[in-house]
């Protein structure tokens, strides 16, 4: 494409190249051309400052590498695995190992240099650990870091198999704190907090490997997670009560799905959130299916076992622990609490003080909106006779 007028922006003329002449710009344009010449500038300069700020950088990086190098070999020189012949030929700038040739390689929190060849003497001389994930292998650390002030450290060995994990890849315990005077160990999970004294520093009790998990699970090695929100050992969803903090005030609900480790609360506040068989005195979690409590007074029933064996003499008996359940509802109540019923507006089904407010029971409720409030139903019973409901 053939250029015909350029523009100068320093002295505002534009030049006509097929007429040869040149004459300033026009008014109706300047505005314009000042605004272009000044984003033209301000480009330029701002690359010109990126490109000083990435060289001002690099040599940064040059610098530190070459001080954590001369540190690398220093210690290998203190250990000696190299001569001061040897040390005083090598380059600051090097990016290979001074003993076996191999690539450089560094903890990715202090930046410490060893060597990547796992054979090589260096390795050993300033140890860097990897997790054993190939996908996480990019981060690794020195003996040093690998302990994280206030948090689970980096790495962990699985007990099981033996190898390193990243800490998100095992379960942890970290430890029951010690208690001074009540005998019961503060809420504390920071396994770092100062002034507490635990039985153990975090320890690992597997990864999360399909070979370890049923093998850990079937000895009780990778420990329990306690019920208790308010429990120690809530710090992530990998943490969980190892076998050897458990204490003897430890509460497993019969139906499996609740269980507190005895050493977070005295054991009063544990039955408090509990609900209590008056007749075996055993314990239940709120949401087991063994035991129910009166959804109005929250008086506590039977539990399944006491109500087979004295079934008959609970009927008989008065302001006994009996719970009648609403068959619309499936809420339980009292006798006391059973006193009063009302029926269903449709088909008179009777309705628990629970849901009476609703004046009509779930099934004609879902029936009603099926059938769009036009028309009634057909009820078929057990003997074959047919009843119309009518809304």
């Amino acid at each position: 494409m053939k250029t015909l007028f350029t523009i100068n922006l320093i002295t505002m003329t534009v030049s006509d190249r097929a007429r040869n002449r040149h004459f300033p710009v026009p008014n109706e344009i300047g505005s314009s051309l000042r605004d272009l010449d000044e984003y033209v500038r301000r480009t330029v300069r701002e690359k010109k400052e990126a490109e000083v700020e990435e060289a001002h950088r690099r040599e940064r990086e040059r610098e530190e590498h070459r001080t954590r190098l001369q540190a690398f070999y220093r210690c290998l020189f203190d250990k000696g695995l190299i001569d001061e012949d040897h040390g005083k030929s090598l380059s600051i700038d090097s990016l290979v190992c001074p003993i076996c040739s191999s690539r450089q390689t560094s903890c990715s929190n202090c930046r410490i240099i060893s060597c990547s060849n796992s054979d090589c003497v260096a390795s050993s001389a300033v140890p860097i650990v990897r997790c054993s994930r190939v996908f996480h292998q990019a981060s690794q650390f020195c003996t040093s870091c690998v302990q994280s002030p206030g948090s689970l450290p980096q790495l962990g060995k699985c007990p099981i198999c033996l190898r390193l994990f990243c800490a998100g890849e095992l379960s942890w315990c970290v430890g029951r704190p010690i208690s001074n005077d009540s005998g019961i160990a503060t809420s504390s999970s920071n396994p770092d907090v100062s002034g507490i004294t635990r039985v153990h520093s975090a320890r690992p009790l597997s990864c999360n490997t399909a070979a370890c998990m049923p093998n850990s699970q079937d000895g009780r090695r990778d420990g329990r997670q306690c019920s208790n929100p308010g429990c120690w050992s809530i710090r992530f969803c990998s943490t969980k009560v190892c076998p050897e903090c458990i204490t003897q005030d430890s509460f497993s609900c019969p139906c499996g799905r609740y269980w507190t480790c005895g050493s977070c609360e005295p054991q009063s506040s544990t039955v408090r959130r509990l609900l209590t068989c008056p007749r075996c005195l055993q314990c239940f979690c709120a949401s087991c299916s063994y035991i129910k409590a009166c959804g109005l007074c929250r008086r506590v029933g039977l539990c399944n076992d006491c109500m087979e064996e004295v079934s008959h003499e609970a009927e008989h008996t008065p302001g006994g622990n009996l719970l009648f359940k609403c068959q619309n509802c499936q809420g339980h109540l009292c006798n006391a609490c059973d006193d009063v019923r009302k029926s269903c507006r449709t088909c008179s089904q009777i309705l628990c003080k629970l849901c009476e407010e609703s004046e009509e029971c779930k099934r004609c409720a879902h029936l009603r909106r099926v059938c769009d409030y036009d028309y009634g139903f057909f009820e078929f019973g057990s003997g074959g006779e047919m009843t119309y409901h009518n809304f």
